[in-house]
């Protein structure tokens, strides 16, 4: 089988999904600690192994199967611009109304400083998230 830019797009970011998804099904502790949460109780544990243990596990393992299944390219690639797309507005609404940005004129320059509380984690996070969704709307362009 020839695999695609949309097959391809697919398969990375479902292998990503479910490589992370059974890291953090496996310690739940890892993202609670990337992301500053405390687990206080076990149904906190249960929560975090839920969603971001096997919900990332199942969405990566569903991304990877509409690559390989006949037919199932274009609802896949709708699926990961919608739920990938949804994670990255939700974060991206937090993290954007928190960022501190102020302009300074200093001699016969203008400056701009931004500054936020968030970490390399929620940026980068949110970078991949944004750049899967485009290239998931490419990709459901290139194979109307």
């Amino acid at each position: 089988m020839k695999f695609s830019f949309p097959h391809l797009l697919l398969l990375i970011t479902g292998a990503v999904f479910t490589v992370y998804g059974v890291v953090c099904w496996l310690d739940p502790e890892l993202p609670a600690e990337y992301a500053g949460l405390f687990i206080a109780t076990h149904d906190g544990y249960a929560e975090m192994v839920a969603t971001y243990g096997g919900l990332q596990t199942t969405l990566g393992g569903v991304f990877m199967a509409s690559a390989v299944l006949k037919g199932y390219l274009r609802p896949g690639l709708w699926l990961l611009l919608i739920c990938v797309g949804g994670i990255a507005l939700g974060r991206g609404s937090v993290a954007f109304s928190e960022l501190d940005s102020s302009f300074q004129l200093a001699g016969s320059s203008l400056g701009m400083a931004m500054s936020s509380n968030f970490t390399a984690y929620t940026w980068g996070a949110l970078a991949f998230e944004s750049i899967v969704t485009l290239l998931a709307a490419v990709a459901l362009i290139k194979t109307r």
